[in-house]
């Protein structure tokens, strides 16, 4: 008689290691919450052309659009997409904000969203309008602090900033944006660190400021009132005044 073969042996079961890691790879990431999602119960009783635009705005977040983009994307007429438009920002689902770069142009936008910086204007805009009274103190902070260093890195600026005035709370891109706005205004000048001399405490090649040489287009150019903390206080009849200020004093004691 031929010999019996004998039974395969069943299949092994997976351990409890493979059977973990296979459950975790079939698992899809969990989606993001962060960011508002459109309500299908709002967008359900919408009539159709309303639900068009109301979806079309709601997807460009916190960008928004513009009319004559509604217009091109759904192809209404003026008076079409602004009674739609109109509908909308009345039922509370969309909202008019300002863009400081075409403060023409209306910007429509869902409620949800808030405006980017790049509409806003970001910390130096106040309602679409440049807050000319922190950026004036934001420069006489960074003035400060190159004077007193010397000469000094964006970095350097922001912690001496940090360390003396804590409750400014400017972040280091902002304070960036005001030392470039003074390189422009030639108030500072923007230099590259040799490593010697007045550049020994700065490595080689790095980026740093220093207050710039006096502009030969008069003295009037580094007046001390320009970087006075005080100057809305200062009149000639006043108590902080050109009469009694030690500083103005000694500004036109200097020799030009």
């Amino acid at each position: 008689m031929p010999p019996r073969k004998r039974p395969a042996p069943p299949p092994e079961a997976p351990s409890p290691a493979s059977k973990l890691h296979s459950e975790v790879n079939s698992k899809e990431p969990p989606p993001d919450d962060s960011s508002p999602k459109i309500s299908a119960e709002i967008v359900k009783y919408l009539p159709a052309t309303e639900r068009k635009v109301y979806e079309l705005i709601f997807a460009a977040g916190g960008k928004g659009m513009w009319t004559l983009d509604v217009r091109n994307a759904t192809g209404m007429t003026p008076a079409t997409a602004t009674k739609i438009l109109r509908s909308l920002v009345n039922k509370k689902l969309l909202k008019e904000v300002s863009d400081v770069r075409h403060r023409s142009k209306k910007i429509f936008m869902a409620t949800e969203f808030q405006p980017s910086t790049e509409i806003t204007g970001g910390t130096w805009y106040h309602d679409g309008r440049l807050d000319t009274e922190s950026v004036a103190a934001a420069r006489r902070c960074c003035l400060a602090q190159v004077q007193k260093l010397g000469v000094a890195t964006a970095d350097m600026i922001h912690h001496g900033i940090e360390k003396d005035e804590p409750s400014a709370g400017y972040a280091i891109d902002k304070i960036r944006d005001i030392l470039q706005t003074m390189v422009l205004d030639k108030v500072l000048e923007e230099v590259k660190s040799t490593g010697e001399g007045e550049f020994s405490a700065i490595r080689s090649g790095r980026v740093c400021y220093r207050v710039a040489a006096a502009s030969q287009g008069g003295m009037m150019e580094g007046i001390p009132c320009g970087v006075c903390p005080r100057i809305d206080e200062c009149s000639p009849d006043g108590v902080i005044s050109p009469n009694t200020c030690v500083y103005y004093k000694k500004w036109l004691q200097m020799d030009f």
